[in-house]
């Protein structure tokens, strides 16, 4: 458990981007009431954060389920889980430029 969040190991990202994605991601999950509604806002929101601060292009995934192969820029993945207060989420985000 990494800030409340079971991150997935091997994580490929610097310790400082780690933080702050989880804990925005977090905080971005726990204000947002409904999910299935809004969920796609909160990717967008995401997304547009990180590539306002870690430089562009982030991709950003929010769900229950999924399978994932991807091809991404070097210290630029994170795959964590977060226990929200209706269920779980499943969390990506990489960058590829």
């Amino acid at each position: 458990m990494m800030w409340g969040a079971k991150v997935k190991t091997p994580v490929d990202m610097p310790d400082d981007m780690l933080k702050d994605a989880v804990q925005t991601t977090i905080g971005a999950l726990q204000e947002c009431e409904n999910f299935d509604k809004d969920g796609n806002e909160v990717v967008a929101q995401l997304k547009k954060y990180m590539d306002q601060k870690w430089t562009p292009n982030w991709h950003v995934v929010i769900g229950k389920n999924f399978g994932s192969f991807v091809t991404h820029e070097t210290r630029c993945f994170l795959y964590f889980y977060y226990q929200t207060n209706q269920d779980s989420k499943a969390v990506m985000m990489y960058k590829a430029g």
